[in-house]
């Protein structure tokens, strides 16, 4: 240090000191102002429930009984000395949790809009019962539509928990008895987020009967090929094990702005020597990683990624047998069995399978319909065990194996993949070129797009003999696979291309190149380093991918699965660091049973009412009046069957509720459930076969009707929506507009196109005038006010993750760990158990009353999986019974039929304890792998941890319920676990329990947790073998210990037999291009020629300064970046609309408006504009010009939905055969709205100080 006049000559001051320094003898109270800061009286462990996949542990501290701060633990256990750690697991955004628990934003009290508040108290003050007080409303046309008409408005009146329960309780005992409990909907994302608290509401509705709504696929984060290729909603890889890959192709995620607390393994893996790929149209944050970037132009992926199969199988399986590869394929993948070929005129195409029932040599075996042979390499015929017929099977079990043996001899063979390794004749077979449906340049496609184009090519064949005296043409599905990609084996037809640089036939890298704009070569080269590292390796090469991918109306039937068979086919899956991983949210629940079972009622042997979202929206939102798409453009040129039956969306939704293939509610059309029942009991039916027989005939007759053909008939309107853990009205109402007029009945800003829809749907009644406003009460409990909360009737407040218990858990980690509070729910909130507990208990009140006993109720559902329904419709055909092509055969041909009985009265008892149908032999497990609880139920009944309530395990706390769900999860106790994977074992006939043999004696409570967070066990309700030191990688289960998937060959599924499929032309993963939204209408003509818009591609990727809308609205994030709506673009195409960044814009089509500022950057290629996910409306927006112009009744912009609509894809329908069977997430159509298409302009500014308004008062001024 200089001494003080700074010139520091280092000459001593004759005191024995140096000049150059001094002693200073200055004040450190400043240093009190950090100790105050961060001092403490407590800290706890607790974590957040949002949808961001991370899971991430947190410790809170608290001060003087305030929550002050929070910090990242970093106390997870190491799972191998190799591999890095996951801590320490945070982001930005979770780190300003803290701001929410005293915020503005945050409801402390009850709230009711007034204008419903005054009707209630005037009814109840004059002396009405609740029920009838309710009535008194909704009856009235004048009061239901002014209180409707308020939603999104202010007016809101704080009341007292006791009056706002009320009143939801007596609109559900109103509806239950005048409707008809499937009149009743629930609606909450994520169970793995907050488990408990996500069980809450749905409990409820489960005991109730209400519609249990979906929220996986209606998030379009359901990756349709899961279920599909392997007969799992969804399993993929902690983030710990893309450390063990060697190469990535990341594609539709983000890594570092949406995986946060993942994303440092992107940079280890390659530390590690592993190579990273990016497909991404814009230079995104993850590209920096990049060693390769595509820049495809946006929807034209899956032309790139079949570009590379073509290469791979022409250079690793035609031209030079990878053995790797050919043996993988061979024993875990469907492509040995034989396909059998349907005559075209001069040619042939594809058809089902060929099964055991069809051959004489096996007439006796139990479910021949189910089993597929195929030829080993002598040419001799086999019957391999493993496929569908093998699992349900009930004379000779053990069967169900993926070993390479025939299930009849027990002697082993190898399956013969390519017929020409032997005699074989040669055929042409028809394929679909879908090219040039749809043109990659919106806007310049021919209205409703064009029809596919035929391509015939050579296959290998033989001719079977089959047991009824036919013959039958056949081919393996591997030689009709290679046929698809054009592979050159030297076989005749026009359709083979010439070479790699042939771009007239699809999936050569010329192709490609003129769909994505990437260089040929590219193509090439990644194709080859990908298989050649795969080789090498075994399989060691990694697909991570997103929401980017498979929110385009095909990424998640075509997109995904050309990745997933790019994997198969190389042997990838299976195999640490290798495979498929797709990650979208906090998707994985990895104690399904527990979850499933409490959440579902099943413990008190309830049959829920599951309901996919997506549709319900479709309809109830009048969304399908807007729908303005032709199927033709997705149809084969040898389709026949399917579009004869329907040719739009809305009317193959009909179809497939008719057929069992997919739920809807409500039920009858204008008839309550609770009536139809009786009048079964009436006409005789005493047993459940006799009500079954007796609904058929009566919709055989017509004297029962599903609602949905009439769906917009008063009677069958949903009548009560409950909402919490989730902003469905907000973030993930796609059409939220249209759902805005039709569904709540409030301001809209809708442009138009109601009657697009008008001469194209047949199955669906048409009326001229839609209803507007359809739900009587929509309440929400929540933590913030956001746009759910904005237009509900009831706001129920509830505590903050920094105040509750509750468990979480996640994909992209491997551990299970809490939530704790770090102190009391602030004001008055309660914990969602608690909240959802105070209406049971006032609906048991009221049911003394008004349901005073044990009441039947008629249940339908669809065809289910992992239940013997998946052998309901053989052969993968549709026989339509409502035109005579079969009976209404529940269970078969119609959906299931069941009757249930329900005592209103004891709803809270059911609802805070445990049932006893658990303990039933195989009353209790998971995707069709069953077990009981009678040792588990009674243990939980002694435990201080859970208790007794009534002789049940006691459930009245959420600290109870998160004891209970580690106590009945074999993810968390090894015995449970063991046991489960013993009975497994007879079904299968291989050894599977000695894997979690040294586990038995593993269980964790929920102290454990709190203590520190434990790693899930392996179980067998999951597919990988995760034992200690070991990362979890997906279907290593499947390939190590031989069991099969849940699938119809028991196999990775790449060729789909069903017709649905063959019609589409998706037998095989195809390409079919981006749907020309301009051309179906969603953007008027008279729009495009507006002066100073100009069309965009609409994408809606996730945001680094929020979590869906969560977050972006806290004082931390908004001021990280501009604090409102934006819409980024390119620098040019701004320039084309004179728009300069930060300008105010207007994006807009038929379908609504939303208002931003412009960020304008070269980093977005051009026609692409990019709208993050999500602002909510209530932080800086202003009101939209155009709304003005044309007389919208909102005239404030809406948000990052209102220019999206809901489009159903065909492909997602498909039920009642095999793994093509529903469940609650498992199966059902998603919204797709990254085709939308949108015009953007400036937007005129309207005060005399050219700024935008925000105040209705400065509306009338004017300008």
């Amino acid at each position: 240090m200089s001494n003080s006049n700074g010139k520091g000559n280092g000459k001593g001051d004759g005191n024995g000191a140096t000049r150059w320094f001094r002693e200073l003898d200055e004040p450190r109270q400043w240093e009190d102002f950090y100790r105050r800061r961060w001092q403490y009286d407590k800290s706890v462990r607790t974590s957040h429930s949002v949808n961001c996949s991370g899971s991430c542990s947190w410790e809170v501290f608290v001060k003087n009984g305030m929550i002050t701060w929070e910090l990242q633990k970093t106390d997870w256990p190491q799972i191998n000395d190799e591999t890095p750690n996951y801590e320490p697991r945070g982001c930005q955004r979770g780190i300003s949790s803290s701001w929410y628990p005293y915020s503005p934003v945050r409801p402390k009290y009850p709230y009711v809009r007034g204008v419903l508040l005054d009707y209630w108290r005037t009814e109840r003050g004059a002396g009405k019962d609740p029920v009838a007080a309710w009535a008194a409303i909704v009856e009235n046309p004048e009061r239901s539509r002014a209180y409707r008409n308020a939603r999104g408005k202010a007016g809101w009146r704080r009341t007292s928990w006791d009056e706002a329960t009320e009143i939801i309780a007596a609109s559900k005992v109103y509806t239950i008895k005048e409707y008809g409990a499937d009149h009743l909907a629930s609606f909450s994302p994520i169970p793995a987020m907050s488990m408990v608290s996500f069980l809450s509401g749905h409990r409820l509705s489960n005991l109730l009967g209400g519609t249990m709504l979906s929220f996986y696929e209606w998030y379009h984060d359901l990756p349709h090929i899961m279920p599909m290729i392997w007969g799992d909603q969804t399993d993929v890889h902690e983030s710990a094990d893309w450390y063990q890959s060697a190469y990535w192709i990341v594609m539709g995620s983000n890594l570092p702005m949406t995986r946060t607390a993942d994303a440092h393994f992107a940079s280890e893996h390659k530390y590690n020597g592993g190579k990273l790929v990016n497909l991404s149209p814009d230079y995104s944050d993850v590209t920096k990683f990049a060693d390769l970037w595509l820049p495809v132009r946006p929807g034209t992926d899956t032309a790139f990624i079949l570009s590379c199969i073509h290469v791979i199988l022409q250079e690793f399986h035609a031209n030079r047998r990878a053995e790797y590869f050919h043996d993988y394929v061979g024993q875990f993948t469907n492509l040995p069995f034989l396909v059998m070929l349907d005559k075209e005129g001069d040619h042939y195409s594809s058809g089902r399978f060929l099964r055991a029932s069809d051959l004489s040599a096996y007439k006796d075996e139990e479910l021949g319909e189910w089993k597929m042979p195929c030829f080993d390499k002598s040419g001799e015929i086999r019957l391999p065990g493993g496929s569908l017929g093998f699992r349900w099977e009930e004379q000779k079990t053990g069967r169900w194996n993926l070993k390479n043996e025939d299930a009849v001899t027990s002697q082993p063979f190898e399956p013969l993949l390519t017929l020409m390794d032997g005699e074989y004749e040669e055929v042409l077979v028809e394929y679909a070129d879908f090219t040039n449906t749809f043109n990659v340049e919106f806007g310049t496609t021919a209205i409703r797009g064009e029809k596919a184009k035929r391509s015939l090519r050579g296959v290998p064949t033989r001719v079977l003999k089959l047991a009824d005296g036919r013959e039958a043409r056949v081919a393996t599905a591997y030689d009709l696979l290679l046929s698809h990609f054009g592979v050159n084996r030297g076989l005749s037809g026009p359709g083979y291309p010439k070479d790699y640089d042939d771009a007239s036939q699809a999936y050569t890298p010329a192709w490609q190149e003129q769909e994505t704009g990437v260089d040929r070569n590219l193509a090439i080269r990644v194709a080859r380093e990908w298989a050649d590292t795969a080789e090498k390796t075994k399989g060691k090469c990694l697909f991570i991918t997103g929401s980017g991918i498979l929110h385009w109306y095909h990424g998640g039937s075509l997109t995904y699965r050309s990745e997933a068979v790019m994997g198969i086919l190389t042997g990838c899956q299976g195999r640490n660091g290798g495979g498929f991983a797709h990650y979208v949210g906090t998707e994985k629940i990895r104690n399904v049973a527990a979850i499933g079972t409490i959440g579902n009622a099943v413990d008190w042997g309830n049959v829920g009412r599951q309901q996919n979202s997506t549709s319900y929206f479709y309809f109830h939102t009048d969304q399908w009046r807007y729908d303005g798409m032709s199927l033709d453009p997705l149809w084969a040129p040898r389709a026949k069957e399917m579009p004869s039956k329907a040719n739009h969306a809305a009317d193959m939704n009909a179809v497939a509720v008719r057929n069992g293939w997919l739920p809807f509610f409500p039920q009858f059309d204008e008839r309550n459930p609770l009536d139809v029942i009786q009048e079964a009991r009436k006409a005789g039916c005493k047993e459940i076969g006799d009500v079954r027989n007796w609904v058929a005939k009566q919709f055989k007759d017509g004297k029962l009707k599903f609602a949905l053909p009439n769906v917009d008939a008063p009677k069958n309107h949903p009548k009560v929506l409950w909402i919490y853990r989730g902003n469905l009205i907000g973030t993930s109402m796609r059409g939220h507009e249209l759902n805005l007029k039709h569904m709540l009945g409030t301001h809209n800003n809708v442009l138009g196109g109601e009657t697009r829809a008008k001469e194209l749907v047949n199955e669906i009644n048409w009326t001229d005038d839609a209803p507007l406003g359809k739900l009587d009460l929509i309440y929400n409990v929540n933590l913030r006010m956001d746009s759910s909360a904005n237009y509900s009737d009831i706001v129920l407040p509830t505590a903050h993750w920094y105040e509750k218990f509750d468990l979480t858990c996640t994909d992209l980690h491997s551990f299970l760990h809490p939530f704790t509070p770090a102190h009391d729910p602030a004001y008055e909130t309660k914990h969602d158990w608690e909240a959802f507990g105070l209406v049971a208990e006032k609906i048991s009140q009221l049911a003394k009353v008004h349901l005073p006993d044990p009441v039947e109720d008629l249940v339908m559902t669809a065809l289910n999986t992992d239940t013997p329904d998946e052998m309901a419709q053989p052969m993968g055909e549709l026989r339509d019974w409502a035109v005579g092509e079969s009976e209404p055969i529940p269970g078969k041909t119609f959906p299931n039929v069941n009757v249930v009985t329900r005592d209103y009265t004891k709803i809270h008892d059911m609802y805070t304890t445990l049932g006893p149908e658990v303990t039933r032999p195989s009353g209790y497990g998971a995707k069709g792998i069953k077990g009981d609880l009678a040792e588990a139920y009674e243990q939980m009944k002694e435990s201080y941890l859970v208790g007794e309530k009534d002789d049940r395990p006691n459930m009245e706390t959420a600290a109870k319920v998160c004891e209970v769900i580690l106590r009945i999860s074999p993810e968390s106790d090894g015995e449970l676990s063991y046991q489960m994977f013993k009975k497994l074992e007879e079904r299968c006939g291989v050894p599977l329990a000695n894997i979690v043999e040294h586990e038995r004696e593993i269980a964790y409570h929920y102290p454990d947790l709190i203590s520190q967070p434990r790693r899930a066990l392996t179980s067998p309700h999951w597919s990988a073998i995760e034992t200690k030191g070991r990362t979890y990688s997906p279907w290593t289960l499947n390939i190590e210990a031989l069991k099969p998937f849940h699938t119809l060959t028991g196999r990775q599924e790449i060729y789909y037999d069903h017709r649905m499929f063959r019609d589409l032309g998706e037998d095989f993963p195809v390409y079919k291009p981006p749907v020309d939204m301009v051309s179906i209408g969603d953007v008027a003509p008279k729009d495009i020629e507006m002066k100073g818009a100009k069309l965009f591609r609409f994408i809606t990727p996730h945001q680094k300064w929020g979590i869906h809308s969560m977050f972006h609205d806290s004082w931390q994030m908004m001021n990280m970046f501009r604090g409102g709506p934006t819409v980024w673009i390119n620098d040019d195409d701004a320039r084309d609309i004179n728009v300069k960044d930060n300008d105010w814009v207007e994006v807009f089509n038929e379908n609504g408006i939303q208002v931003a500022r412009a960020v304008v950057s070269h980093t977005v290629p051009r026609d692409m504009s990019i709208v993050y996910h999500q602002t909510e409306r209530h932080v800086n927006v202003p009101f939209s010009s155009l709304a003005r112009e044309r007389g919208a009744s909102d005239l404030r912009g809406g948000n990052n939905n209102a220019t999206t609509r809901i489009m159903m894809n065909p492909a997602t329908m498909v039920g009642g055969y095999a793994n093509w069977t529903y469940w609650l997430n498992y199966q059902g159509t998603s919204p797709s709205e990254r085709d939308c298409v949108v015009l953007i302009r400036k937007k005129p500014m309207e005060t005399r100080g050219r700024k935008v308004i925000y105040q209705e008062s400065q509306l009338r001024v004017g300008a």
